[in-house]
C-alpha cells in the first residue's frame, strides 16, 4: 500500500494562509488586497477549495481554436489574393466584410472552402445573393454541402445598436433572416449574435454576457426556432485576463441555461472572439501587441472557438503587412510553442475562476432579466434604458482611465513624449456621431484614450 506521503504535515486552511499572506505583507492589513471589479464582484487575495462552486462548464468540443484573418473586401480578386496569403501565413479561418454585390466566385477563388471556415458579413437582402452565389460554388466544385462551415452574417439587432437603424425595416430584416436559414447548407450559420460590439462600446463583463443572452433570446422568439444549431456568438476581449475567461466559461454555462429554459434542445455555444478596440492606443501602440497578446490567451483559456487579433496598428492606419502578420504570429506562438491547444480546459479547478465564472454567470443572467423586464432586446433599445445602462458604465471606466487609476501604458502613464503622432497618424479612429436621423440612440463606440490622443 503506498504510502501517504503528506500524512505527517498539518493540514493548512484558510486562516494558516492567510497568516502566510500577512506576514509577507509586513504590516499591512490583509484587506488592503481586496478590491472590486466593474462587475461589482469582491475580489479576494486568497481563495481556497470551501470559495469555489465548480459548477458543470462545457467547452469547446476541439483541443484547438481557429485563427481568424479578417478582410474588408474593396475589389475581390484583391481581397482573394490577400486571402491566399493569409491562408499560407497560418490563418486557418476567414472573414470577409463584403462590398455590395461583390463576385463571391472571383473572391474565393483557389480558396478551399471545404477546409477552412468563411464568414461573409453583408447586408440586408444582399445575404440571400450572396447565399445563392455559395450556393452556386459548391454545386460547380462538385463539394459536399455538409463540408461547408461558417457564417453569413446579417444581424439585425446589433445593426439598430451601432447604426440606430435597421438594415431595411424590422419587418424586412426578420423576413430575410427567415429565408436566409432556409438557403444555407446546413453547417452555415446565419443567426449572428454581434454582442462584440457592446464591449467596445465600454459594457461591464455582465452587461456583455447578458446583452447576448437577450439578443439570443430575441431571435429565439421572433424566428420562432425550434433549434440553436444556427448560433455563432460574437464577443470582444478586454484587458481584464482573469475575467475574460471567467466571462467566456460563464457565457457558455449561461448559453446552455437559456435552451434549457425556452426548451430547446442543448447545441454546445460556437463562440468567435476578437480582441478589443476600446483599450487600444494610438500612443505607443507597440503596446497593443501586449494587450491582444494576452487577450488572445483569455479567449483561448477560456475556450473560444475562434479569435481575430486586430493588427496593433489599426488604430490609425489601414491594417498593414507587418501588422497582420504579427497579429497571426501571436496565436501561431500560442499554438505551436505554448501549447495551449493540448489541454481542453485549463483554467478547470482554479478556485479564483470557477467563483469568478459563477458570479459572472449570476450577475449576467440577472441583467438579462433586467432587459427583458423592459421588454426585451428591442424594446430596451428603443426606449433608450439600454444604452443609459452601457453610457453609465463606460463613463465610469472613463473617468478611471482621466483619473489614472485604470492605466494604459503609454497612454496615461510611463507616456513617450517624444512621440509626435501627427507624423503616424494616416486614419485616426476617433467617435463620430451620426449625422442622420436614426430609429433610436446609436451606441458610442469610443477607445479610452481618445480624447489624451485628439489633444
Amino acid at each position: 500500500m503506498a504510502k501517504d506521503l503528506f500524512a505527517d504535515f498539518p493540514k493548512p486552511d484558510f486562516s494558516h494562509w492567510k497568516q502566510r499572506v500577512e506576514k509577507d505583507l509586513r504590516g499591512k492589513d490583509f484587506e488592503s488586497l481586496i478590491s472590486e471589479s466593474r462587475e461589482g464582484i469582491t475580489i479576494y487575495p486568497l481563495y481556497n477549495h470551501q470559495d469555489a462552486e465548480f459548477s458543470f462548464q462545457p467547452f469547446r468540443n476541439k483541443l484547438d481554436w481557429r485563427i481568424v484573418q479578417e478582410i474588408l473586401v474593396m475589389d475581390a480578386k484583391a481581397a482573394n489574393a490577400e486571402a491566399l496569403d493569409h491562408l499560407n501565413r497560418g490563418a486557418n479561418s476567414l472573414l470577409f466584410y463584403l462590398a455590395p454585390q461583390t463576385d463571391l466566385s472571383l473572391l474565393l477563388k483557389d480558396v478551399l472552402i471545404e477546409h477552412v471556415h468563411i464568414h461573409l458579413i453583408t447586408e440586408g437582402s444582399d445575404a440571400l445573393l450572396v447565399a445563392g452565389q455559395l450556393n452556386e460554388i459548391i454545386s460547380q466544385r462538385g463539394l459536399n454541402p455538409e463540408d461547408i462551415h461558417g457564417t453569413i452574417n446579417i444581424d439585425p439587432l446589433e445593426n439598430l445598436a451601432r447604426t440606430g437603424n435597421w438594415f431595411g425595416s424590422e419587418e424586412e430584416d426578420f423576413s430575410c433572416l427567415q429565408q436566409l436559414k432556409q438557403a444555407l447548407p446546413q453547417n452555415m450559420r446565419c443567426h449572428c449574435i454581434n454582442a462584440n460590439l457592446f464591449s467596445h462600446a465600454g459594457a461591464s463583463l455582465d452587461q456583455q454576457l447578458g446583452v447576448l443572452l437577450s439578443m439570443s433570446y430575441e431571435y429565439l422568439y421572433r424566428l420562432e426556432l425550434k433549434d440553436a444549431k444556427g448560433f455563432w456568438l460574437n464577443t470582444a476581449i478586454g484587458s481584464d485576463f482573469f475575467g475574460e475567461i471567467a466571462k467566456m466559461r460563464a457565457l457558455r454555462r449561461l448559453w446552455k441555461q437559456l435552451l434549457e429554459e425556452v426548451g430547446i434542445p442543448d447545441t454546445p455555444a460556437h463562440i468567435y472572439a476578437e480582441s478589443s478596440f476600446r483599450n487600444k492606443t494610438i500612443k505607443d501602440a507597440y503596446n497593443n501587441m501586449i494587450r491582444s497578446s494576452a487577450e488572445a490567451m483569455a479567449a483561448i483559456i477560456g475556450g473560444g472557438d475562434e479569435f481575430s487579433v486586430k493588427g496593433f496598428d489599426q488604430t490609425f492606419r489601414a491594417p498593414s503587412a507587418f501588422g497582420e502578420r504579427i497579429a497571426k504570429n501571436q496565436q501561431s506562438v500560442l499554438q505551436h510553442e505554448s501549447y495551449l491547444d493540448k489541454v481542453q480546459d485549463m483554467a478547470k479547478g482554479s478556485y479564483f475562476i470557477e467563483e469568478l465564472s459563477d458570479q459572472l454567470a449570476q450577475k449576467g443572467w440577472e441583467f438579462f432579466k433586467s432587459i427583458e423586464k423592459e421588454g426585451g432586446y428591442i424594446e430596451a433599445l428603443k426606449s433608450g434604458w439600454l444604452q443609459q445602462q452601457i453610457e453609465t458604465t463606460a463613463h465610469e471606466e472613463q473617468m478611471a482611465f482621466n483619473e489614472k487609476t485604470r492605466v494604459l501604458i503609454g497612454a496615461n502613464k510611463y507616456v513617450n513624449s517624444n512621440e509626435n503622432l501627427q507624423e503616424i497618424i494616416e486614419y485616426g479612429h476617433f467617435h463620430r456621431p451620426p449625422k442622420n436621423e436614426t430609429t433610436v440612440k446609436p451606441l458610442s463606440v469610443k477607445r479610452l484614450s481618445e480624447e489624451l490622443e485628439k489633444e
